[in-house]
């Protein structure tokens, strides 16, 4: 009796899209009016931009070479994320492969019922991976406000997905992705914020 092998990456993708569908289908309308904002780059840059200028009332001229530097964190992070690691997976985005989600755009709510043409990649989410960099190195700079920008940044996470543009999976890699390129801008902050 022959044994039947089960591919790791394969239950992964097919847990993935499930948890996708799930979460797409779990719609409220509050959601629908709400979530839109927080994938709206125009909402988060306002968000961070208000702490960043706390930073700079604080630290002064160091605020404003920290400010620039975090900046700068961000759009490395955005070019690793989209110039690197998006082509490199080539997962087509859930609204090019799958039928029956909810997708936002245009500023308008669709129900798909066909999967979409074109190419547009979505491992990991740009989103995430620049909010999640920006929230470790805030957190970093003022930790009194942490939870607030982590919890700011998984409610952008569950918008990518709840808009149907992404898998919670790319948003999970996305978060790692965006800690990480945080947590090194950190080492270097430290060194920075220590000297006299």
């Amino acid at each position: 009796m022959s044994q039947v092998k089960l591919d790791p990456s394969f239950l992964l993708g097919l847990a993935d899209e499930r948890l996708f569908l799930w979460l797409n289908h779990k719609r409220h309308p509050l959601l629908d009016r709400l979530l839109p904002y927080f994938s709206d780059e125009r909402f988060i840059y306002a968000f961070f931009g208000l702490f960043a200028l706390i930073l700079l009332f604080n630290l002064r001229w160091r605020g404003l070479l920290v400010v620039i530097f975090a900046w700068l964190l961000v759009l490395g992070s955005d070019f690793l994320c989209a110039r690197v690691l998006k082509p490199y997976f080539g997962r087509p985005r859930p609204f090019l492969t799958h039928g029956d989600i909810y997708l936002y755009r245009h500023h308008q709510w669709q129900r798909i019922e066909e999967p979409l043409s074109g190419r547009s990649y979505t491992l990991p989410s740009c989103h995430a991976t620049n909010v999640s960099c920006a929230a470790a190195s805030f957190s970093f700079l003022i930790p009194r406000f942490a939870p607030l920008f982590w919890a700011f940044a998984l409610t952008v996470g569950y918008s990518r997905v709840y808009l149907g543009v992404h898998y919670p999976f790319d948003v999970l890699l996305g978060f790692v992705v965006g800690w990480l390129v945080g947590y090194l801008g950190r080492l270097i902050l430290t060194r920075f914020l220590e000297e006299p």
